[in-house]
């Protein structure tokens, strides 16, 4: 019998976010998931960031190569969601360099830049 798929990070997944509220990215679409197997598979959420084919060339948008048509992960919209509510599938492995770079834009916006220059 085949084992159903857990989302890992790195992957590039199709998934819904429906339903939005005010400016949140929605739609069946994309995403890079931010989280662990382990974490995803123990809880049932995933952390994720969508990705869009609408360039904006905004600070916080992280170029993916690997997609059928132009597209970028908008890592200033991390999202929260019970994956296997969302018609979860997986697409492909994210190019290398994409996490650290989502990551890199990303910490500022948490303030773990500081984190990261005190060592801890």
């Amino acid at each position: 019998m085949k084992q159903p798929y857990i989302p890992e990070r790195n992957h590039i997944v199709w998934m819904d976010f429906e339903p939005t509220k005010g400016k949140e990215i929605g739609k069946y679409r994309p995403a890079l998931i931010l989280s662990s197997k382990t974490y995803n598979k123990k809880t049932g959420l995933v952390i994720c960031c969508p990705i869009s084919t609408s360039i904006r060339g905004g600070a916080t948008e992280v170029p993916i190569e690997n997609m059928d048509k132009p597209s970028v992960v908008a890592a200033s919209l991390i999202q929260t969601f019970a994956w296997q509510e969302r018609k979860i599938k997986f697409i492909v492995d994210a190019q290398e360099g994409v996490m650290d770079a989502v990551l890199f834009r990303l910490i500022p916006l948490i303030g773990g830049e500081k984190l990261l220059q005190s060592g801890q």
